[in-house]
């Protein structure tokens, strides 16, 4: 889906204007957010636990994360009022009501493309994905080539895709949503066990990386929302390379684990590709970022200046501190993450705070540098503790 979510974010960026963009990156940082809560609590817990059960098990569990699906949606219901309340300017039933048929047909269809991957339905989970694909580019491309500027529009037909998807799934399996019964408490323990880790990681990590679109809404202006949508979206250009040799790169390292040496080794052959490829981002940034914006994301996002550069140094810090991060994964230290992201979550808030104060939208990227920074650095520590440099 990440050609998917690109086109998405070029097709929006260029047809509808600033403010309306602005209100749809507010909109998908609720979303993800609401998907990472999700994932945490029922996906990732089902998905580890898988080899522990036995089958009878197994569909009991099924059973259950299922149901605590159902119950996530209707919490959902509950909690979205207070935050369309403090995230959105003017109180819109029919707005309020669509934004939640999204974030509530989103999550539903990751759940079950989580679900059914962790079952290795691969053959499924592809039909699926291919369905919703195939639908939201066509739409896409009809908001694209028909101008059509009725945001509504497209967050009503792209709910319906996923919701389509949900409908048959849910159908499918109606008869495994049953009442609550002893073992709930024994499966939700298990899922608490290792969500709750999971659950503080992602919390903090949203906090670091999707706290600046709120602080641009309550110190500029909602216009600094979508220039800033725009930057993030184009520095993540490289992210399916990254996700790419991170996963290859994860179980070369698993299969050393226990000669730090040989890991030690691994590191400093691929850190020299990830420098160069960090090089090669930020050259790509100083000569050709701003070309790259008006050519995907059109000439409203022309005469950024220096703003186009520091999306691709954030992202070129990030790119060059990988095989220290996947060196101490492979040997399961991965309780590392959430204690680093405590003290960056409060940079990310704090300075982020105080510099989008004094300089604007330019103050986002000067916080986002400093906490990359910091948060790379801990880790590069870490990891010569770990190894013993």
């Amino acid at each position: 889906m990440s050609v998917v979510t690109l086109l998405t974010s070029v097709v929006l960026a260029r047809t509808f204007d600033k403010v309306q963009y602005a209100d749809l990156v507010l909109l998908f940082t609720l979303t993800l957010f609401s998907l990472g809560f999700q994932s945490s609590i029922i996906s990732k817990p089902y998905a580890i636990n898988q080899n522990d059960l036995g089958e009878l098990n197994k569909e009991s569990y099924y059973q259950f994360n299922l149901n605590l699906k159902l119950i996530f949606t209707v919490g959902v219901v509950f909690v979205f009022p207070f935050l369309y309340y403090f995230s959105f300017d003017v109180w819109d039933f029919q707005r309020f009501s669509i934004f939640l048929f999204y974030i509530i047909s989103y999550t539903s269809y990751f759940f079950i493309r989580e679900t059914l991957l962790s079952e290795r339905k691969t053959k499924e989970n592809l039909k699926y994905g291919i369905f919703c694909a195939t639908g939201l580019v066509s739409l896409l491309l009809y908001i694209l080539f028909s101008n059509n500027k009725n945001i509504n529009f497209f967050l009503i037909v792209a709910s319906t895709i996923y919701s389509l998807v949900s409908a048959f799934y849910f159908i499918s399996n109606y008869k495994k949503i049953k009442l609550p019964n002893y073992t709930w408490l024994q499966f939700w323990n298990i899922n608490w066990k290792i969500g709750k880790w999971l659950l503080g990681s992602n919390f903090l990590f949203h906090i670091s990386s999707s706290i600046y679109p709120w602080l641009l809404l309550y110190i500029t202006e909602k216009k600094d929302i979508a220039v800033f949508g725009v930057l993030i979206s184009v520095a993540a250009l490289v992210n399916p390379l990254l996700t790419a040799l991170s996963s290859y790169l994860l179980p070369l390292f698993v299969s050393v684990n226990s000669k730090y040496d040989k890991i030690k080794e691994l590191v400093g052959k691929w850190n020299i590709l990830f420098a160069l490829m960090a090089i090669v981002l930020v050259i790509i940034g100083v000569f050709l970022g701003q070309n790259i914006i008006v050519l995907l994301y059109g000439e409203k996002y022309q005469n950024l200046g220096i703003l186009v550069i520091f999306p691709f140094i954030v992202q070129a810090i990030n790119v060059f501190a990988q095989p220290f991060k996947i060196a101490l994964n492979a040997i399961k230290r991965t309780d590392v993450n959430f204690w680093i992201l405590i003290p960056r979550s409060i940079i990310s808030v704090v300075l982020g705070f105080l510099l989008i104060n004094r300089f604007g939208l330019v103050g986002v990227f000067y916080t986002m540098i400093f906490e990359n920074l910091f948060y790379q650095i801990s880790y590069y520590i870490i990891y010569r503790k770990v190894f013993k440099f």
